[in-house]
């Protein structure tokens, strides 16, 4: 009498291979968790430690500040080099609150953002696995990811150089976020790598880098599109204050201070939609994970029947 055979993956939903994108609705409600605030403001004090070190900077170095009375203007080139040589910016060219502020911002973000990956994805969140992590990135990550971001921006090169508007403007602002979302699937490919790394290399190295290289290519559209999405949805609520700020100018300290709040909200937004992409990333991973475990025990399941 024949052994039956396993059944294959496919025949269980729960085990079936997936993309990113099914996890995203599962990701959602953690995003207020207490390394989710912490993620949130780390971004804040990145952007509100340099904006007010260097408002400070130049009313110690230069006698005042710009800020109140020229938001929203054009400096003129003599404007410029009366800061430049005359304020004695050339000497002091950044300040210590500026430089440590940001600096501290930048590493309560990538420490946060980590613990809430680890956490999600049940891992120990340990310096080695997060170092190592980026080390694999740029074996595994740079050239090809990077060879893509260069035809495509080729292409919208060439596409703006055509001489039609239309064209001209989705170059404008496509070049920049191409490279924008180059940026963001490597920090993609550094999630999975790290993760990885936590997990231990029980395989081997070269196994690791395979398995991690795949996760990312093996689903090259909608890691793209959430690439894309979270760089333009990053990007484009700063813009626009911005554009507030420039249109209205600034004219009086509150309107001044109304526009740095304003950052800070969508900096604040900003940080939780990051903590979004880790913690789906974190499901994607350990939904692979899974996968991976059956796909092996299928494999030996089949060569203990063959040989039976």
């Amino acid at each position: 009498m024949d052994p039956e055979r396993p059944t294959t993956i496919h025949t269980e939903e729960e085990l079936a291979p997936r993309g990113p994108w099914p996890f995203l609705r599962g990701a959602l409600p953690g995003g207020f968790s207490r390394w989710g605030w912490g993620l949130m403001a780390g971004w804040m004090l990145v952007l509100l430690g340099p904006a007010l070190g260097w408002a400070g900077h130049l009313r110690r170095a230069a006698g005042w500040s710009a800020l109140p009375s020229h938001w929203g203007e054009s400096l003129s080139a003599r404007d410029l080099w009366e800061l430049w040589e005359n304020g004695g910016l050339q000497h002091r060219l950044t300040n210590s609150p500026t430089v440590h502020l940001f600096g501290l911002g930048l590493v309560v973000v990538l420490w946060c953002g980590w613990r809430m990956q680890a956490e999600t994805a049940g891992q120990k969140a340990r310096l080695g696995p997060w170092l190592l992590g980026a080390l694999d990135t740029l074996l595994i990550g740079v050239v090809p990811l990077g060879f893509v971001a260069w035809l495509v921006d080729l292409g919208l090169a060439k596409a703006g150089s055509s001489g039609l508007d239309a064209l001209g403007w989705a170059a404008f602002f496509g070049r920049p976020l191409v490279w924008m979302s180059l940026v963001a699937a490597l920090n993609v490919q550094w999630w999975l790598c790290r993760l990885g790394r936590s997990a231990g290399l029980a395989e081997g190295y070269r196994t690791h880098l395979g398995v991690s290289f795949m996760r990312l290519w093996s689903h090259p559209i909608q890691w793209g599109l959430l690439s894309i999405g979270g760089a333009a949805l990053r990007a484009l609520p700063p813009f626009l204050v911005l554009l507030l700020a420039w249109r209205m100018g600034g004219g009086t300290t509150f309107r001044v201070w109304l526009f740095l709040v304003l950052q800070l909200l969508v900096t604040a937004v900003n940080g939780w939609v990051m903590g979004w992409l880790l913690r789906a990333t974190a499901r994607f991973w350990n939904h692979d994970v899974l996968v991976q475990d059956v796909r092996v025990n299928l494999k030996e399941s089949l060569r203990d029947a063959e040989a039976s």
